[in-house]
């Protein structure tokens, strides 16, 4: 497959539209602490990302002849280390033919897909940090996407005060139904009834409400996960198991669409924790996080479950989850090989790498633009999650 595209047009075209749809996918991620680096990680797969807890340690009262380093308590660090850095590649293949008798043919409407969806993948991956069993916070009551108003931020704005939560540093990220309904509001979409004009009907942007910035991502994870046939359970041990391997692990929340026997549990319109995983085809459940094994009073005789948390957003503070973004460059005898290599570096930092070569072997010519990051954990407390009803 040849392509004889010049580096120059593969560089100015496709990976500049790439970049531009990878930056305005990445958004989200201001709500964020991501540390943009545009130079390789040294020694090791290791960064420093900014990370503040929320201070929840009470204030003291000092005697008049009290010392004040004795009061002091260690401060949690200004920093955590992010590891075990992975990459998204997104594959970019023009042929001289298509180049040349394609009239229709657009290297950059190529690459800005490309990129989107490059984006999207990154996003998904980071967000599935986002779990129930992790962020536990107290948030407001499920309710489905037309519902969901002003009103459920003005309560959301509420939790957080409640929680301490500093001003200015507050994140809505909502998936499209949500922020698409919440747009609909006459109080967020006419301009005339918003103090700074905005261009939500324009542009369909939400930018702040009520104290949060808010983004709009189809990357927000539901959770959900297609039923699974169960095959029985004891109700001795009150152990449920299931057809075949069932991935679940200790703190998921599932539930059960249909039920037979086990009295004791409720199909279809509750939510159960799991408890403890046995093996990969057996686990038990609790009425609530870590609550103990629910006791059934018959045994299950057959049944579904299936992994159920319908989250559908995410109010957020930026060091609920911790980002880094970092190159991996080829090393020299293997750009050597390569017929182009480009790094292309926007000014926030981030990276992308552009690989160009060929196998002889196999008679094959391949592009890529790839993105390399890692991510993980920072504060539970700076996250609290939207949820559908069941």
């Amino acid at each position: 497959m040849g392509n004889t595209i010049d580096s120059n047009l593969q560089l100015t075209e496709v990976l500049d539209s790439a970049m531009q749809a990878i930056k305005r996918r990445l958004l989200p991620l201001l709500a964020f602490s991501t540390v943009y680096r545009n130079v390789q990680l040294k020694g090791d797969d290791k960064m420093a990302v900014p990370f503040y807890p929320l201070s929840t340690s009470d204030s003291v009262t000092r005697t008049t002849t009290g010392s004040r380093i004795a009061l002091a308590t260690a401060t949690a660090t200004e920093s955590r280390t992010i590891e075990n850095f992975t990459n998204k590649v997104q594959a970019l293949s023009f042929t001289a033919h298509e180049r040349a008798r394609q009239p229709m043919f657009n290297p950059v409407k190529h690459g800005e897909m490309k990129g989107r969806k490059l984006a999207e993948d990154i996003l998904a991956d980071i967000f599935s940090i986002v779990q129930s069993k992790t962020f536990t916070g107290t948030t407001i009551a499920a309710t489905t996407a037309a519902n969901f108003d002003e009103n459920d931020v003005a309560d959301l704005r509420t939790l957080c005060v409640d929680s301490y939560w500093p001003e200015g540093e507050r994140s809505l990220i909502l998936n499209p139904s949500y922020a698409g309904n919440l747009l609909k509001q006459a109080q967020i979409i006419d301009a005339a009834k918003r103090a700074d004009g905005g261009s939500n009907f324009s542009d369909g942007v939400l930018s702040r409400i009520l104290g949060f910035a808010v983004y709009e991502s189809a990357g927000v994870p539901t959770n959900n996960v297609a039923a699974l046939t169960i095959t029985g359970g004891v109700a001795a041990t009150d152990v449920i198991t299931t057809s075949a391997a069932h991935s679940l692990a200790v703190g998921d929340r599932v539930i059960f669409p249909t039920l037979s026997g086990g009295s004791g549990i409720t199909a279809a319109s509750t939510a159960y924790f799991v408890e403890s995983v046995p093996s990969t085809t057996t686990f038990t459940v609790s009425a609530t996080l870590g609550g103990g094994v629910q006791d059934f009073t018959t045994t299950i005789t057959a049944g579904t479950v299936r992994e159920y948390e319908n989250i559908a957003g995410f109010a957020v503070m930026p060091s609920a989850i911790l980002i880094g973004f970092a190159p991996v460059p080829p090393t020299p005898a293997i750009r050597g090989d390569l017929f182009d290599y480009q790094e292309l570096l926007d000014d926030s930092g981030l990276v992308l790498q552009y690989y160009h070569g060929a196998d002889a072997n196999t008679d094959q010519e391949y592009q890529t633009v790839e993105c390399h990051y890692g991510f993980g954990l920072g504060d539970a407390a700076q996250l609290k999650l939207i949820t559908t009803p069941i």
